[in-house]
């Protein structure tokens, strides 16, 4: 067969058909000749017309038929020995090109093999890492002596269980089981020195965190698989996974000492819960969080429900009189009043089956300023009425408060408030009561107070002001009088406690009543503080809360606001701030005629007569108070 296929390369197609086809009829006629004749049987004159053709197409050869078998024979054997050759030379190439090395992609790499990114703070400082670690598993069908392996390696990893691991080897059904994952360097090496048939390690990656429980629900956990469960680390799951690290806002060292301020809060006061936000109002960066109880992001699984709940984020509150800084702010901002405007407080607001009253009633006609230093509920709703239910659901939405506010964490908060929003609604909302909203709200509405514009929080560092525009909320006007409004509050009001010497702070107390099972209860309050520093030209918006303080502790003035200024006092000296030395001399002072140490409970009130009777504070002109804090309303 070969001599005739190298004839038709030769002759070519055409050449190459018309020298088979005289070929074969050659060989037909010589065999004819020497097989002699062939009988023919008689056909029917049926049997002779099927064989009748059109004259036009030649007459039906049966040689010629024999001819066109044996062609397309050759064709296919003809394209079978080109394929073999296309073929062969394919691995011929294969085998003689050098090996090239592949080039691994990070899309293309499997997912456990990817290295999950880190997570930062706004100085580089690491927060999240991941390490690579052993894992072991085992093939059941080819560990030889499952007996022996049940002995031998839980006394090289502790935490094995040898009747577990025993039953696993020995199930006829398992192809794969893990042996223990995240193991030790160590404990993988003890391992390997066993020399166990049957068992192999894997290369995977554990997530760790280096401070701890500083900003456990801040930061939130992964699973076994480095999956996102919760905090950032869901937030941005994504982008970790892809490799990339994530930078935040966060501080680590006004973290901890923030932390260390609301931890020892909630133990004087006996509270059950504390939380806590620091935000750099410029920006928008929220650079410290407290929920506590917290938990140990390195350990998640072992962090109870109560412990993961994010308070600062997820939780929603009534937070009290720190609304009346809101409700004075619109009705400034309005020209509705003046802080001198006469508001009178004299006499409990009866609505309905409603009674509006003061926790410590002054039964007097107060200024507008007056208003908020004592805290009057029956001033706050005259104050909101004059605006309307309609404006003051239109100016809380400019601050951000009807809506969720996404600042980076998996854990988002709703705000709850009510469908009819009618005057009744209006006089509650004005102090704080009827609306719920998470402390970021807060926040962030205390800081439009601060510039005049409401801003996106944010834990990314940076914040998101570059890429979403702020809107102005309130005139630059009125900013100075809510200013000032706020620094009264410090020095004249409930707020005593949150004194800075040589620094002015402002800010607001708040104590509200929780909803029990029969309305509100009493006894059990939700208290805070939220506090500008410095008020003259705010940078830092601080808010401390304490669920349920005990007696003695059961308002903000007296629990949340002290922990306000113990930070502010650690904040300044870790920025270099630079107080204003007159006042720390004439302070200073102070105290030794008195022969008082500045650490003495007295002092704090001995500072804020002192800035009354100098008739400013932080530069900011103050009216004349009595000292006492007896009667203020929280």
């Amino acid at each position: 067969m070969l001599p005739a296929v190298c004839v038709l390369r030769a002759l070519g197609h055409s050449g190459g058909m018309s020298f088979l086809r005289h070929f074969w009829k050659d060989q037909r006629r010589r065999g004819d000749r020497e097989a002699g004749p062939v009988f023919q049987p008689r056909r029917s004159p049926v049997q002779q017309r099927r064989i009748k053709v059109n004259p036009s197409r030649g007459l039906v050869d049966s040689s010629e038929a024999v001819v066109g078998e044996h062609f397309r024979v050759v064709v296919t054997m003809f394209a079978l020995t080109l394929c073999f050759a296309i073929v062969g030379g394919k691995l011929a190439f294969v085998a003689l090109m050098p090996p090239v090395e592949p080039q691994p992609s990070i899309r293309e790499m499997p997912k456990e093999a990817l290295r999950r990114g880190n997570i930062y703070d706004r100085n580089g400082v690491l927060l999240a890492a991941t390490l690579k670690v052993y894992s072991l598993y085992a093939d059941p069908k080819r560990v030889l002596d499952a007996a022996e392996a049940a002995n031998k390696i839980p006394a090289v990893l502790p935490g094995v269980s040898p009747v577990h691991l025993l039953a696993q080897l020995t199930d006829p059904t398992r192809r794969f089981i893990w042996v223990k994952r995240r193991m030790t360097p160590d404990e993988a090496a003890k391992v390997h020195a066993l020399g166990l048939p049957g068992f192999e390690f894997r290369d995977e990656f554990v997530r760790i965190y280096p401070h701890r429980g500083m900003a456990g629900n801040l930061l939130g956990g992964v699973d076994v698989d480095n999956n996102g469960l919760a905090g950032v680390e869901r937030a941005f799951d994504s982008t970790l996974k892809a490799g990339e690290d994530v930078h935040l806002a966060l501080d680590v060292r006004l973290q901890e000492l923030f932390r260390k301020r609301v931890e020892d809060a909630v133990e004087k006061s006996g509270a059950k819960a504390g939380m806590g936000l620091v935000m750099y109002a410029p920006t928008r960066e929220i650079v410290a969080m407290v929920s506590l109880p917290d938990f140990d992001p390195n350990h998640f699984g072992k962090a109870t429900p109560d412990e993961r709940f994010n308070r600062v984020t997820l939780g929603s509150y009534e937070m009290g009189s720190t609304f009346k800084l809101f409700t004075l702010a619109q009705a400034l901002d309005e020209g509705k009043v003046t802080p001198n405007t006469l508001i009178d407080c004299r006499v409990p607001i009866q609505i309905g089956k409603y009674t509006i009253k003061d926790y410590h009633a002054k039964k007097s006609i107060l200024t507008a300023q007056e208003v908020l230093r004592y805290s009057s509920n029956i001033g706050a709703a005259h104050i909101a009425d004059m605006s309307g239910p309609e404006a003051q659901k239109e100016f809380l939405a400019k601050l951000g408060m009807l809506a969720p506010l996404p600042v980076g964490v998996a854990e988002v908060g709703n705000v709850r408030y009510p469908d009819n929003w009618g005057r009744i609604q209006s006089f509650t909302i004005a102090f704080g009561h009827g609306i719920a909203v998470t402390p970021v709200h807060l926040v962030a509405a205390v800081a439009a107070l601060a510039d005049g514009y409401f801003g996106t929080p944010s834990v990314l560092k940076g914040g998101v002001l570059d890429k979403i525009k702020p809107v102005r909320v309130v005139a630059a006007s009125t900013l100075a009088q809510i200013h000032d409004l706020m620094r009264d509050v410090v020095v004249n009001g409930s707020g005593r406690q949150a004194e800075v010497l040589g620094f002015d702070v402002g800010g607001k107390t708040g104590t509200a009543e929780k909803i029990g099972a029969r309305g509100y209860d009493h006894s059990k309050n939700m208290v805070s503080f939220v506090g500008l520093l410095p008020v003259k030209n705010p940078k830092y918006v601080t808010l401390v809360m304490l669920d349920e303080p005990k007696k003695g502790f059961e308002t903000g003035g007296k629990s949340a606001a002290p922990a306000v200024g113990l930070f502010y006092k650690d904040l300044v000296q870790l920025e270099g701030l630079a107080p204003d030395m007159e006042e720390v001399a004439a302070f200073k002072k102070m105290l030794e005629r008195n022969h008082l140490r500045e650490d003495n409970p007295w002092s704090i009130y001995m500072l804020s007569q002192m800035r009354i009777q100098r008739g400013e504070a932080g530069g900011v002109p103050l009216s004349a108070s009595p000292a006492s804090t007896e009667g203020f309303n929280d």
